[in-house]
């Protein structure tokens, strides 16, 4: 399939509907974690099946949403800012969310865009801007694009800034929206609270200086290749069936270990020899602890799960990779569930998983993951019922992102990999682990 031709038909600033006071909250307190992850975009897409009949149906929805998005950042403020690399803050200043309308001109059906084969990079056009195309001043932390089918179908692409959000942030307030859309919710109503200073205080890190998105957006381009793999129900039930050993694992364990296994094979036909590997991942930090961080509280809000596997573990297969990324999952989550919140023991615990996800060996290959299953995506609903699909596209160079599969069934895994490794990935990705035979 070809890439879809998209027509812009406007573009504009959404302010929220209720100035920001400037004398309180005109900057934005950041976190240890929010201090950290890089000024890259955090990207979704949402399609729904249908808008209604007749263009002033469409019309008037689009009408809705931008009234509704406006309502909303007055609830969630900072995603209306502007990130100042200079001084490391988000500045509260009601500059807007970028808010695009767009229309499919090639004949091209939502009913194509859900074909399982599809290549993800295709979907970049319904996105409203890159994964790099961040970290400016004049860049906005939050951008939706719009884009109607000639079906009656919508894709809605949503690009948020990680120094203001992860991904349970992006669900949080897409949910916010959606629900500010229905009516379900007022100004007045209890909204999420941009608080994760509160749990993970900043640091200081000025030096610790991460260079902005665009200057090695160049270097990544035609370098790197995305694919979807799709994980149905039934293959997991198979891997799981062939992998029990006495242990209930999850689906993400199961997949996750899977691409793993693909990885370091990969890896090894590169280097020409085995070698060490680390599978690190983040884990939301919310719910997690005694007393637990509200499921709402928005921000950077999560710790890394560093999983080891030496060259002997290596050899000994898939249930072994299993295995270890079940234990370490375990232990990071038991430890957590002794932890207060609000404790200097805890902000230690995720300050040194980060440490340690940023310094290994140069011997020690290290891979990626980032799993936003489960995540309440599916309950995005405009007035339109449930999305029929929540994807994801191009992501950050060498990560594999897990999300719930189509309806919010089964698993689909997205690698972002090197052209070449790509290729080796795809020939290497072992099919037998999940086939019935």
């Amino acid at each position: 399939m070809e890439i879809p031709k998209v027509e812009i038909r406007s573009k504009k600033l959404i302010k929220p509907s209720i100035p920001t006071p400037t004398t309180t909250l005109h900057h934005h307190k950041m976190g240890f974690k929010d201090e950290v992850v890089a000024a890259i975009n955090v990207r979704l897409i949402l399609f729904y099946s249908t808008v209604g009949d007749g263009p002033d149906s469409t019309s008037n929805f689009l009408t809705h949403l931008e009234n509704s998005l406006a309502q909303c950042l007055s609830r969630l403020y900072p995603l209306a800012g502007r990130y100042n690399h200079h001084i490391r803050t988000i500045e509260c200043n009601d500059e807007g969310a970028e808010f695009i309308q767009a229309r499919v001109l090639s004949n091209v059906k939502l009913q194509d865009i859900l074909d399982p084969k599809l290549n993800p990079e295709i979907l970049n056009n319904l996105l409203p801007c890159g994964v790099c195309d961040a970290g400016a001043i004049s860049d906005p932390l939050l951008a939706v694009q719009v884009t109607m089918f000639d079906c009656g179908g919508l894709a809605l692409g949503v690009s948020v800034s990680h120094k203001v959000a992860d991904a349970a942030t992006l669900c949080i307030f897409l949910n916010d929206w959606a629900a500010v859309s229905r009516e379900e919710i007022t100004l007045d109503s209890i909204c999420p609270s941009f608080n994760s200073s509160v749990f993970l205080p900043p640091r200081g890190f000025m030096d610790y200086d991460p260079p902005l998105p665009r200057t090695f957006k160049s270097k990544l381009e035609n370098k790197y290749k995305t694919k979807r793999f799709s994980f149905s129900e039934k293959a997991i039930s198979l891997i799981r069936a062939k992998h029990n050993g006495g242990r209930r694992y999850s689906r993400v364990q199961l997949v996750s270990a899977m691409m793993w296994k693909a990885l370091i094979d990969v890896d090894q036909e590169k280097h020409g020899h085995a070698r060490a590997s680390v599978l690190h991942q983040p884990v939301n930090l919310r719910g997690k602890t005694a007393p637990p961080i509200p499921n709402d509280a928005c921000g950077n809000l999560g710790g890394f799960i560093i999983t080891q596997c030496s060259i002997a573990q290596k050899s000994m297969g898939f249930t072994c990779l299993l295995d270890l990324l079940h234990d370490s999952i375990k232990e990071t989550v038991d430890n957590l569930g002794k932890l207060s919140s609000k404790s200097e023991e805890f902000q230690t615990f995720v300050f040194n998983s980060f440490v340690k996800s940023e310094t290994y060996d140069e011997l020690v290959s290290v891979f990626p993951f980032t799993s936003w299953c489960k995540f309440p995506f599916y309950e995005v609903d405009f007035g339109l019922g449930r999305p029929v699909w929540v994807a994801s596209s191009a992501g950050p160079a060498s990560m594999v992102t897990l999300l719930d599969g189509q309806g919010g069934f089964g698993v689909d895994a997205y690698a972002n990999l090197e052209i070449e490794d790509m290729q080796r990935f795809e020939r290497l990705l072992d099919m037998s682990l999940w086939s019935s035979e």
